[in-house]
């Protein structure tokens, strides 16, 4: 099976690009008011221009191509979950069971680990195709095939 990725929901993207973009005008503000000082005064604002463009580029880059916050393969699943103290991550062989609601995806390994993945950081668009993927890499992983009628 193709690997599968499934990025962060735009609205969650936007609260972060509403982060740059207050950085880039508050270094633009400090770096306005600094020219005036002679011998200082221009570092720091050509430090707050250079900031200013970061930030930017940061929000455009997080606009038009969100991080990935899952990503499903033949051999296991990876996410990056700030929520949680650990890596979610796994192998498909190690999962027991799997447990899904309107808010997280919830995953017991052999072990009784469990790990959470909240479902509202990806698009809600993705949800569906996401819980038919895990089902199906499961199904792959532990030998288990569809009905075949003849």
């Amino acid at each position: 099976m193709p690997r599968s990725l499934y990025r962060l929901d735009r609205a969650h993207a936007m609260l972060s690009i509403g982060a740059y973009v207050l950085v880039a005008g508050v270094a633009v503000l400090v770096a306005f008011w600094t020219v005036q000082f002679d011998p200082w005064g221009a570092i720091v604002a050509t430090t707050g221009g250079i900031v200013a463009s970061l930030a930017f580029v940061l929000a455009a880059r997080l606009a038009l191509r969100p991080p990935v916050v899952l990503m499903l393969d033949g051999a296991g699943y990876r996410g990056r979950v700030r929520a949680q103290r650990h890596a979610f991550e796994g192998r498909w062989k190690d999962v027991r069971d799997v447990k899904a609601s309107s808010r997280d995806l919830r995953f017991t390994t052999v072990t009784n680990d469990e790990q959470v993945f909240p479902l509202e950081t990806i698009d809600p668009r993705d949800r569906a195709r996401l819980l038919r993927d895990v089902y199906d890499r499961l199904n792959t992983a532990h030998g288990y095939t569809r009905f075949t009628f003849d």
